[in-house]
């Protein structure tokens, strides 16, 4: 069972289920409210006016929503920050796992407590915020957490947004969060998706990442990235490995194919080419550099859209500094 609120609890054969005070039993929640078209990690059901969040991963659970929502909400990913803040309900946001690097300027002004986070958790303070859910994620299995959690009779629950490899499959989570809190996100998704137009253009020859800890890693072709890469008009100078996982390439083959690339995408820390020289000094490329902000992991996951949008900029060389949010060039 993957979520406790208070002692007041069911297990339903392996399904764990929370509900409280006298909410409808799981059973009732026979209307379908949000199928996702691309995620495969939730589903929400209707009773009456009363909500449910089935999730998938890491284990199936049910949370019973109360009425108008979840009031205190703690976020251990800055990218549940950015879907409270989409639904417009920072308001019930009482702590963040670091919330000095959320970008976001309104929480910023907020001084929301820090929790920690996963190896090193302040479960003094989280306990002083007194949340009604914490929204957790799980790396290849539950989170590191979960049984102190438990200890502690925190309710949880896990968004696995990161786990879908289809962008509007991401995008499609912030109705599940929207719901926790009292609000319908269906129509921001349905904009999303309408406004999500793969390029039809002649490919921009592309290279991504750089080294890390020796090995130059290049997305697989089913993943996330590359799907965002491959809508927007990118052809990768080398072959995706097969699956959804990144996978290591000779360094000798990464730089050719650097070299006859007009983009380079996301080379790691480096936030200018002088940095990028000194990280990768065998490079020899003469085109555009791009890289990510943190924003493209916040508010990007929610608007793959834009996130299309400006890489269709940068491949078709008329992107400027001004016009993009979730990536800048290096100079």
């Amino acid at each position: 069972m993957k979520h406790l609120i208070a002692c007041i609890f069911v297990i339903i054969g392996l399904t764990g289920c929370v509900r409280t005070g006298n909410q409808p039993a799981p059973e009732a929640f026979k209307e379908v409210f949000f199928e996702p078209q691309h995620a495969d990690g939730f589903r929400v059901l209707r009773s009456g006016s009363q909500l449910m969040l089935e999730v998938y991963s890491p284990d199936t659970a049910r949370i019973v929503i109360p009425e108008g929502g979840f009031q205190r909400i703690v976020c251990m990913s800055s990218t549940y920050v950015a879907h409270l803040e989409a639904a417009g309900r920072l308001d019930r946001l009482v702590g963040a796992s670091s919330p000095q690097y959320i970008s976001s300027e309104r929480v910023k002004e907020m001084s929301v407590p820090d929790v920690g986070y996963d190896g090193a958790m302040n479960y003094e303070q989280l306990l002083a915020v007194k949340p009604e859910l914490v929204m957790l994620y799980g790396i290849g299995g539950p989170s590191s957490i979960e049984g102190k959690l438990k200890e502690l009779d925190v309710p949880y629950v896990y968004i696995s947004d990161f786990e879908e490899q289809s962008p509007l499959g991401r995008a499609e989570w912030v109705v599940a969060t929207g719901a926790l809190v009292g609000e319908d996100m269906r129509p921001m998704v349905d904009s999303v998706t309408a406004a999500y137009r793969p390029t039809s253009v002649e490919p921009v020859n592309v290279m991504i990442n750089a080294p890390y800890s020796g090995s130059w890693f290049i997305p697989g072709r089913d993943g996330y990235m590359a799907q965002l890469l491959h809508d927007s008009g990118a052809r990768l100078m080398v072959d995706e490995p097969e699956g959804v996982e990144s996978k290591p390439i000779d360094s000798e083959l990464a730089l050719y194919a650097l070299s006859q690339a007009r983009v380079w995408l996301c080379p790691g820390a480096s936030t200018s080419l002088a940095e990028l020289k000194l990280a990768v000094p065998k490079a020899r490329f003469s085109g555009y550099v791009w890289n990510q902000t943190s924003r493209f992991y916040e508010d990007g996951a929610i608007r793959p859209d834009s996130v299309l949008g400006e890489l269709k900029m940068i491949m078709q060389g008329n992107a400027t500094a001004d016009s993009l949010r979730y990536f800048y060039r290096l100079k």
